[in-house]
């Protein structure tokens, strides 16, 4: 069984999408730190002023050490209209526009309170969209204490894992070694991002997965 674990971002890239798809389960780390200067509550789209970000307002105050499960929404301020209107703004003429805008709106329009929520909505949505039908387990679920890579070997092994396939963000930390004791394969993932064409000028990479759908 390949294996894929990492935190549900907020409206990722592709690669995040690729090894979702590439995997017989993904586990969504959902219990560990939130990290604010991290993607787990902004991405980037592009528009007329070039790349900007998309960032969701939440509950900072006081709530430093919180883990991905707990982050609250700030439902006080309008950062759903304000994405909302950028989103519409630059992808107006997109040829997907109407069907990905009408379902991101539909979303947004829900009543979360916390941020996990709010990203497996979205991230169920692209999953659909792009076919993936990989089941997803939450770490918080395995209870399992454990850190670092050891954390991650202890979760493959705890469903019975036999290849945890990551991405090579993860070479510089990841100790190999932790998984060859438990005779598990580590994969690293290939990835050639696909080129398509783009509003607004040249093309960008690594954009959110919002900028391909709308472009579909």
């Amino acid at each position: 069984m390949v294996v894929t674990i990492h935190q549900p971002d907020f409206l990722p890239w592709l690669g995040f999408f690729d090894r979702w798809r590439r995997s017989d389960l993904f586990i969504v780390l959902d219990d560990v730190q939130f990290i604010r200067r991290g993607w787990h509550h902004r991405d980037r789209i592009k528009t007329h002023n070039g790349v900007q970000w998309l960032t969701v307002s939440i509950v900072k105050k006081g709530r430093y050490f919180q883990q991905i499960r707990e982050v609250a929404l700030n439902n006080t301020t309008h950062w759903k209209s304000k994405h909302l209107g950028m989103i519409e703004s630059a992808y107006k003429k997109a040829p997907s526009f109407e069907r990905c805008f009408n379902s991101i709106q539909e979303i947004y329009q829900k009543e979360h309170y916390l941020l996990i929520d709010l990203n497996l909505d979205l991230l169920n949505y692209f999953a659909g969209e792009l076919g993936i039908t990989t089941p997803i387990l939450f770490s918080s679920d395995l209870h399992v204490k454990s850190d670092s890579t050891q954390r991650l070997v202890d979760l493959v092994k705890s469903i019975n894992g036999s290849t945890y396939l990551t991405g090579l963000g993860a070479v510089d930390y990841l100790d190999e070694s932790l998984f060859q004791k438990e005779k598990i394969m580590v994969s690293w993932q290939e990835f050639t991002h696909p080129v398509y064409r783009q509003l607004h000028g040249e093309f960008v990479p690594t954009l959110s997965t919002l900028d391909y759908l709308m472009m579909q």
